[in-house]
Formats: C-alpha cells, structure tokens, sequence
C-alpha cells in the first residue's frame, strides 16, 4: 500500500502536524453526522494539503450554524497551515475562552501563543489540557521553567512601581501553578518583604534557603528572620555556621553575638520575648528590655523613689518603677507622668544605657566625664565612644527604636560591663 504523500503546504513543517488534529477532538458538543462527516472531509483535504477545500467546507457550515466551533478550529487551522497565523489567533481564542478543555482548539492556541513568544500563555492553554491529553502534558513541562520565570518577573516589576495588588495577583497565579517551586516561593518572600510581613516572608525562606543552601545572603536573611519572629534556636544554628564558613567576618561574628544574646531572650517570660519582637518599642516596653535583661537594673537598688502616676494601671509597672527609680529614665516631675505608650526614642535608649554604665563598678572611661542630664549631641558623641554606636550619624535622636535595635544595644551594654 502505498503511503500518503507529505502535506503539500510551503509553510508546514512536519513538526507541526500533531497541533492540527481533528478539529471534533476533545469537543464537548455533540454534532450531527452528517456536519461530523463534513469538517472530517475538510481535515482531510487540509492534510493532504489543500487548504482551501478545508475553509471552503469550514464556511459553508459557518453559514448554517455560525457557533459550530469545530469549524471555526478547521478554518483557523487552515489559516495556520498557510502561514496566517495572526487570523489563525484571531478565530481560535474565542473558541479556547469559551471550550477551555477543548484538545483541537488548545493545541492549536498553545502553539500559535509558542510561536510568537509567548510562553506564559502557551503554557496557561497546554496546563489546561494536560489532564486528557499526552501532548500538552509534555509541551506544559517544557515551557513551565519559562513560564513561571515571566510571571516571577512581573511581581518585581510590579513591586517596583510599588503596585502591591499586581504582585499579588502574579503571585497567586505562580502558587495556582508551581506553589512549591522556587519562582514562587522567591517572589512570595519578595512580596512580604515589601509588605514588611516578617512572618510570612520566613514561610516563603524556609524551603527556599533548604534549595540553596550556599546562597549566602539569602541563609543570612532566614536567620535574621527567624531571631525576629521564628525559632531564634534555628536562627542560632544558621550564624553558627555561616560564622564558621567565613571566619574572617567580623559582621557574621556581631550577628552571631546578637543571636547568642537573642537566643537567650527565649529562656524569659513570654511577655518580655513579645515585646522584644516589635516593631516600634514604647517606653513601657522598653523599661521591661532593661529590667529583664540587665541584671544590674532588676537586682540594683533605687536611688530615690519616684512618683509616676500613668503606670499604676499598666501591666508593666514594676518593671518600669524600678527603671524611674534608678533614674534611668525620665519622670515629668511637676505632672508625674512617665507616658507608658508613647514611642522611645534613640536618645532615651542610648542615654539610658550609658547611665548604665556611669554606674559600673568601675565605671567605663568612656562615661567619666559625662555629665547629668547631657545634651542629645553628647549623648550621641559619648555612645559612639563607647562603641555602643559606630558613627554619630547613626544615633538619629527622635527616631523610634524596634525591638531587635534595643537588643543589640543592651548586648553591646553587656558586653562592655563584662569585658572591662
């Protein structure tokens, strides 16, 4: 038997062949015979490679039934056999938007969207048929690496114009695809970042630093992260090792020290550890910092006592009397006001700490000559003196304090006490 010649069509490879199938395959529709025997003749005309014949019977049975979609498949298939691949587009979309599952018209689709670049939607068509059909299966594998990589693009540029609501759309289209790969999961923690989401960009790190494991910039941020509002053992666990890579670090040692010290938070009250993890402290809170972790503060004995009348109510009073009662923070002595849950600034923690130090047995040279009550510039000058700043321009008097920024302080306030 003698085999049927080549498709006699100058802008038809081989290759495309499988994309042009019967355009009743997969058609959720039921047509009748005789429209079935018609369209079926058209293929084969258009295999054979006459494509005219195929628009010819796709036309007449558009006339008789204007929303037969197979034939709208044939004609666009024909349309593609002759290189017309923008009127191909054109009449085979509407068909896959309305017919998602439709395997004539999606493969067809998938591959005009491949041809012009567009992997993305290509992808989005081929995934859809994968279910039912071993072609789209093997080209949505193929094109997923490309796919997931432009979408991961359009939520940095999207955070990048700052439209947080574009982002998340990318996003959720990445997680409906590949939730566990890393596309996604980097532009989930890029998100969160942007949204300032600690926790949720710690969800997103956790499998991503377990697939890169040498990615250093990444593992130090899943550690930071984890001190702020993980497991601070882990993140112990993670400086530990980063510190032993690179031993020369001197930034990877103060980071292991701050986790050390932030490791040790976890053996206090809940309610301290809580406090420790905020964003912004206030001065309540930042009292509570002082008693629990200087042991000079909760076992010292106070100066003079010291009337606040606006914490008798606070949960935080004993921690705080004992604070004011050291002088170690600031009573509105004609009001007697400590003004619990206004915002701690720098200058209040830094002058706070150097007091600290004023009191040291011996007290550090770097406070000897500190005067009571100093201005704000000499607050700054001496902290950065004592090394408990590195510049003058870090101290940023009025700004607010996190919590992880008073930890640090008090770590360095502690070492200098022990060290000296």
């Amino acid at each position: 038997m003698a085999r049927p010649e080549a498709p006699r069509l100058p802008n038809l490879s081989s290759e495309e062949l499988p994309y042009l199938v019967d355009p009743l395959r997969g058609y959720p529709l039921v047509v009748p015979p005789s429209v079935e025997e018609a369209l079926h003749s058209g293929h084969t005309a258009l295999l054979a490679g006459d494509a005219d014949r195929a628009v010819s019977i796709a036309g007449g049975e558009l006339a008789l039934d204007p929303g037969l979609h197979p034939a709208q498949v044939l004609w666009a298939q024909a349309d593609f056999a002759t290189g017309r691949e923008s009127e191909a587009l054109a009449r085979v979309r509407p068909v896959v938007e309305e017919l998602p599952g439709y395997t004539a018209a999606g493969r067809l689709l998938g591959r005009l969207e491949e041809r012009r670049g567009e992997a993305e939607e290509a992808y989005r068509v081929f995934r859809t048929l994968a279910a039912s059909d071993p072609l789209a299966v093997a080209r949505a594998t193929e094109l997923e690496p490309q796919a997931l990589a432009s979408v991961r693009e359009r939520v940095t540029e999207s955070l990048g114009r700052g439209r947080l609501d574009q982002a998340e759309a990318a996003l959720e289209l990445l997680r409906s695809w590949a939730p566990e790969e890393v596309p996604t999961l980097e532009a989930a923690a890029e998100l969160a970042a942007a949204r300032g989401d600690a926790e949720e960009e710690l969800v997103a790190l956790r499998p991503l630093s377990l697939r890169r494991p040498g990615d250093r910039v990444l593992q130090e941020r899943r550690a930071d992260l984890e001190l702020e509002t993980g497991e601070p053992g882990r993140g112990l666990e993670i400086f530990e090792s980063l510190a032993a890579a690179y031993p020369e670090d001197e930034s990877l040692a103060d980071k292991l020290a701050y986790a050390k010290f932030r490791w040790r938070l976890t053996l206090m009250p809940e309610s301290v550890q809580e406090v420790a993890g905020r964003p912004e402290l206030e001065r309540g809170d930042y009292a509570v910092l002082l008693y629990w972790l200087l042991p000079s503060v909760r076992y010292g004995e106070p100066a003079r006592p010291r009337i606040a009348a606006d914490i008798l109510d606070d949960p935080r009073r004993e921690e705080i009397a004992r604070v004011i009662n050291l002088g170690l923070m600031e009573v509105d002595e004609t009001l007697h006001r400590f003004t619990p849950e206004e915002p701690v600034s720098r200058t209040t923690v830094l002058a706070s700490q150097l007091e600290v130090l004023v009191a040291a047995e011996p007290p550090l040279a770097c406070v000897q000559d500190l005067a009571d009550r100093p201005s704000v510039e000499r607050v700054c000058t001496t902290a950065v003196r004592c090394t408990l700043l590195e510049r003058v321009e870090d101290c940023l008097p009025r700004a607010p304090v996190s919590g992880r920024e008073a930890l640090e302080l008090l770590r360095r306030t502690l070492e200098l006490i022990s060290t000296r």
